[in-house]
């Protein structure tokens, strides 16, 4: 039989002691409870039989109509208590049948005695007081009797109890013993068996046969044993293999990482030259776009009298895309370089950070009414002008799309969550349609028309290349005509971070 089936049965017969306890002790706690309330009634009989004598004493002394009526009523109550006892002990029943006959015979007595016909008064109220001495002797006797069976069923009902729980303690000990003995047995066993196996002996077998945990364990590890012997021959094969896969890898990486040096100094000059190439790409760019828009202002100022106002508007056009291209180089080479620049990694107050910059863009904005709702922001670890360009680039963004609120109002906050530091930027302006939210990040998206916003769409992924520089993501959410946020985390900082480096706002 297994362990677990035993152990079941084991807690299962407590739980049978128990049950069979609780069985006694409640068809007791029933025999006790109508001995008591047969007690009571017995008590409430002679009550109403005392009462009977009292009302009887006063009716003789000075009669009347209401003292009848009460006699009367008594009379019905005792009738309704008597008709209520029933018992099943013969002694018990003779007495309730002797009540009952007595209740009849007082009742004819009393009967005679309000109505008053009969010259024998003397004689029925001489009956009457005998009767009601019978009753009382009668209901005391039953009371006793009540008494004395509630006194019997709980000394039984405690020497049931006590012996089943003498019993189930000694059986419980036995049954402990038995099963304690034969787990430390197979316990001893199998760990013996194991120190051997760890000590090297791998032909070793656990002598257990048995039909249970133990003798499965047993016979697992019996063939674990044997699959460790089966193995061992392979594993050496597999480490000479391994000793001579390594003098080859050591061989290899010595070759790549020559070649790896050489890639690294080929991908340094590639990137040298791109940067020289960018520089000169946006120099030569800017020319042309310089002589369009200074031949177009002198045209302006030099002609402006002979041009209608088509022609003007036109020039106006040309001035401003010539200025639209322009912005758009710079922002193309800022976002070039910022995959390329050098990180200075400091710890960085962003409070302080976020506020400086809300000061300028309002200063940059004096005919607007802007408020800005800063609330105390924890501090990060990073390069000290990237993230800045990450907050110039939020909140101009969150200023440039509120312009058609006659308040503007940005909301600014943070809290570490998460092992992130979260930061956000919060506007009431003019929002966005999350459907088109994939685009927000990519380099020349944008979600408003020109004429409605002027932008090159490069300034959030500018802001995405820094944070990812930083390990850290950025992501937004709007409505249309309902405000966006934009979030960005960062690392919590380590213990060393904090450590190393200086302040910087």
């Amino acid at each position: 039989m297994f362990i677990k089936t035993q152990l079941r049965l084991a807690a299962l017969f407590p739980a049978v002691i128990a049950l069979l306890i609780g069985s006694v002790l409640w068809v007791a706690t029933l025999h006790v409870d109508q001995a008591r309330q047969n007690a009571e009634m017995a008590a409430k009989i002679r009550v109403a039989n005392f009462e009977l004598n009292i009302l009887t004493q006063e009716y003789l002394l000075y009669g009347g109509a209401r003292v009848e009526s009460q006699l009367w009523i008594r009379l019905q109550a005792m009738r309704d208590l008597l008709a209520r006892l029933e018992f099943e002990e013969p002694e018990e029943r003779e007495l309730v049948a002797a009540l009952r006959q007595g209740h009849q015979e007082l009742g004819r007595l009393y009967k005679l005695l309000l109505e008053g016909k009969t010259a024998a008064r003397e004689q029925i109220i001489g009956a009457l007081l005998v009767k009601a001495q019978d009753i009382r002797a009668k209901s005391e006797q039953l009371a006793d009797i009540q008494h004395q069976q509630v006194v019997e069923f709980q000394r039984h009902a405690d020497i049931i109890v006590m012996v089943a729980i003498a019993a189930l303690a000694g059986l419980s000990m036995i049954l402990l013993t038995l099963m304690s003995r034969r787990l430390m047995r197979g316990i001893g066993q199998l760990d013996d068996g194991m120190r051997r196996v760890a000590a090297g002996d791998l032909a070793h077998q656990i002598p257990l046969a048995t039909a249970d945990e133990f003798g499965a364990l047993a016979h697992s590890f019996n063939g674990m044993s044997q699959r460790l012997r089966d193995s061992y021959g392979e594993l050496k094969d597999e480490i000479a293999r391994r000793q001579v896969a390594e003098t080859e890898i050591h061989q290899l990486n010595a070759e790549l990482e020559e070649r790896v040096h050489g890639r690294t100094a080929e991908l340094q000059a590639a990137n040298q030259e791109l940067e020289a190439f960018a520089y000169s790409v946006s120099h030569d760019l800017r020319a042309p776009l310089r002589a369009i828009d200074g031949f177009s202002r002198k045209v302006v100022m030099g002609y402006g009298d002979k041009l209608d106002d088509e022609g003007r508007r036109q020039l106006q056009v040309v001035r401003d895309n010539a200025k639209s291209m322009g912005q758009l180089i710079d922002d193309l080479l800022a976002f070039s370089r910022m995959g390329r620049r050098e990180m200075a990694w400091q710890p960085l107050d962003m409070d302080a950070m976020a506020r400086g910059v809300a000061d300028e863009l309002r200063a940059a904005e004096p005919r607007r009414a802007i408020e800005f709702a800063c609330s105390p922001l924890p501090r990060a670890w990073g390069d000290a002008a990237m993230l800045r360009q990450v907050w110039v680039n939020l909140l101009a963004n969150a200023v440039k799309f509120t312009r058609q609120r006659q308040v503007a109002h940005i909301e600014v906050g943070g809290s570490v969550e998460g092992g992130e530091i979260l930061y956000w930027v919060k506007d009431d302006g003019a929002g966005f349609d999350m459907w088109y939210s994939d685009k927000l990040f990519g380099v020349f998206q944008r979600l408003h028309r020109q004429e409605e916003f002027e932008g090159t769409g490069v300034g959030l992924a500018i802001a995405q290349r820094i944070l990812h520089r930083h390990k850290g993501r950025i992501w937004g959410e709007g409505k249309a005509d309902a405000g966006a946020t934009f979030q960005f985390a960062l690392p919590v900082p380590s213990v060393d971070d904090h450590l190393s480096g200086g302040p910087a706002a």
